[in-house]
């Protein structure tokens, strides 16, 4: 193995082998490089978790047990310091890569980049797709853009390491918005990009975080988007906050929709679509969010 590999796939395990086993085969079934190695941060300490490793992994693959339960930001963490690679992946155990998705990626890889993803297709199970025909589009995604939400769901993020660790990994004070909060300050740090082209799934499931933590979620999301207006809408205060107000808002009627729950944290949230100009369809406000970011 180079003592420095191109990228590392790291994977923060518990208690889900059969979803490693999807993980793992998908690393292993991508093309056009070996040089790669995969880690997997095990806080579940699971027998099932280190053979998986070295079936799917075999000398490219490295099984770390966790001392004591790091919770899932931690072992996030604990992924970002294992790692090797100059570039890293944190891929949860039950998310998985398309067999192309380093064909996408690999030429964008360049010093001076933070991160570079994919679009992720969500569901239950991974749809059977085409591969991507051609060469795909690549979006810059500015730090104003997540004033909107961030580049993707968690999968398929390939991050610059060395950036990663000095600016401290993800922020466990951000709990389920972590990653959000994390991407978003690797944005201020580098260019991102976003190669529109589908190469990662995101599992959704009974059980997961969002559903569990929706309602602070709510809460978070919004305090994050009004430290995004201070940093990036300087020139104009109004208009950012309008814009936090107005995304949030639609935050809140989708969580609506699609749970049974009324938190007072949701109240909350749906009282900021009381402004000018909330009837405006979503689509039309990140266009003109879009035209309104200055060049980097």
């Amino acid at each position: 193995m180079n003592s420095e590999p191109l990228i590392t796939f790291a994977i923060p395990a518990y208690n889900r082998p059969h979803l490693l086993a999807e993980a793992l085969a998908g690393i292993s079934a991508q093309r056009g490089t070996d040089d790669f190695e995969v880690v997997v941060c095990d806080d579940g300490r699971r027998e099932e978790n280190r053979l998986l490793t070295e079936q799917f992994a075999g000398p490219r693959g490295r099984y770390v047990a966790n001392e004591v339960p790091l919770g899932a930001v931690g072992n996030w963490n604990r992924c970002l310091r294992a790692a090797r690679g100059r570039w890293v992946m944190v891929l949860h155990e039950d998310d998985t890569l398309y067999p192309w998705y380093l064909d996408l990626v690999r030429g964008r890889l360049r010093d001076g980049l933070a991160a570079v993803c994919t679009r992720t297709v969500q569901g239950a199970a991974p749809p059977a797709l085409a591969e991507p025909a051609g060469t795909p589009a690549v979006l810059a995604y500015p730090p104003r853009y997540f004033l909107k939400s961030s580049m993707t769901p968690f999968p398929g993020v390939l991050v610059r390491r060395k950036l990663a660790l000095e600016l401290g990994g993800f922020d466990e004070r951000w709990g389920p918005l972590a990653d959000y909060e994390f991407w978003y300050r690797l944005a201020c740090a580098g260019p991102v990009e976003v190669v529109r082209a589908v190469g990662a799934f995101y599992r959704v499931s009974p059980g997961q975080w969002t559903e569990r933590e929706w309602g602070r979620m709510l809460g978070l999301t919004h305090l994050l988007r009004l430290r995004i207006v201070r940093e990036q809408f300087g020139g104009s205060p109004r208009l950012g906050r309008w814009l936090a107000r107005f995304f949030t808002a639609r935050n809140a009627q989708s969580y609506a929709e699609r749970f049974a729950e009324r938190p007072a944290a949701l109240a909350r949230a749906l009282s900021l679509g009381r402004i000018p100009g909330s009837f405006l369809p979503s689509g039309w406000i990140w266009a003109a969010l879009r035209r309104s970011a200055p060049p980097r």
